[in-house]
C-alpha cells in the first residue's frame, strides 16, 4: 500500500517551486531591463556626441557684415615759404674796408686778430684801433725805440712773452701778444682809456701820470677815436 505524501510537505515544496520561479522571472526581467538601459545609454551618448559635433562644425553667421571703410585722403595744405634766416651782427671774417693809409690788413691777419680777440675777450674794434694808430696795419713795422710788428711790442717784453709761448717777432704771434697785453690791462684797470695809457707808457709810466692827475694822453685819445670809428664800420655789412 502506497503511503501518500503529507499535505504540508507537498505545500512546502510547491511554495519553494513558486519562489524559485518568481526569482527566475525577476532575474530575466532584470536582465532585460539592464539590456534596455545599456541600449538607451549608448543611444543617448551617441546622440549627444552627434549634436556636439554639429555644434562645433556649424559657425553662426554674423548678424552684421563688416565693411572695409577707406578714410578720405587728407587735404594737402599749401607749403608756406620758410622764413629768411635772421641777420647776424657778427663782422665778416674777411673785409676789404680794414684799410689805413691805403694799406689793407690781410685776410689772414684779420682772421688771426678776430680769433685772438674772441679768445681774450677784447673788442675787435679796439684791437683794430691800436693796430691802426701804432702802425697803420703794417705787420713789419719797427720803431726807433725797439717796438716791433703790427702791435708794436717793445723788446723788453719779448722774453716773458716767449715764456708764455707767444713770439712777437712773427705776424700772428705779434698780434696775439698785443691783444693779450691789452686784455690784462683791461682786467686790471677797467676803463679802456686807462688800459691804453698802460699799453703805451707801461704800467709804471701810466701810474706816474695818474698820480699827477692825468687820465688821458694824445695816444689814448687817438685810439679811442679810432675805436669808435671801427665799431661803426663793423656794424655795417
Amino acid at each position: 500500500m502506497t503511503t501518500s505524501e503529507p499535505y504540508a510537505r507537498r505545500y512546502s515544496r510547491r511554495c519553494r517551486q513558486r519562489r524559485m520561479a518568481r526569482r527566475r522571472n525577476a532575474m530575466v526581467i532584470m536582465a532585460i531591463l539592464a539590456v534596455l538601459a545599456t541600449v538607451f545609454a549608448l543611444g543617448y551618448a551617441s546622440g549627444c556626441s552627434a549634436r556636439q559635433t554639429d555644434d562645433e562644425v556649424k559657425t553662426p553667421e554674423p548678424v552684421v557684415t563688416a565693411e572695409t571703410v577707406t578714410p578720405p585722403a587728407p587735404e594737402q595744405s599749401p607749403v608756406e615759404p620758410s622764413a629768411p634766416p635772421e641777420e647776424t651782427t657778427e663782422p665778416a671774417r674777411h673785409r676789404d674796408d680794414i684799410v689805413s693809409e691805403g694799406r689793407l690788413l690781410s685776410y689772414e691777419l684779420q682772421e688771426v686778430m678776430q680769433d685772438c680777440c674772441e679768445h681774450y675777450e677784447v673788442p675787435y674794434a679796439l684791437a683794430l684801433a691800436i693796430a691802426e694808430v701804432e702802425t697803420h696795419f703794417d705787420p713789419d713795422a719797427v720803431s726807433a725805440t725797439g717796438d716791433y710788428g703790427l702791435m708794436q711790442i717793445n723788446s723788453v717784453n719779448h722774453e716773458w712773452l716767449l715764456e708764455k709761448g707767444l713770439d712777437p717777432m712773427t705776424h700772428a704771434g705779434n698780434i696775439e701778444a698785443g691783444i693779450y697785453i691789452i686784455s690784462q690791462y683791461l682786467q686790471s684797470y677797467g676803463e679802456p682809456e686807462l688800459a691804453l695809457m698802460a699799453y703805451n707808457c707801461g704800467p709804471g709810466g701810466a701810474r706816474k701820470l695818474w698820480d699827477a692827475g692825468t687820465y688821458q694822453t694824445d695816444y689814448s685819445r687817438k685810439v679811442m677815436t679810432a675805436f669808435e670809428y671801427w665799431t661803426s664800420v663793423l656794424e655795417v655789412d
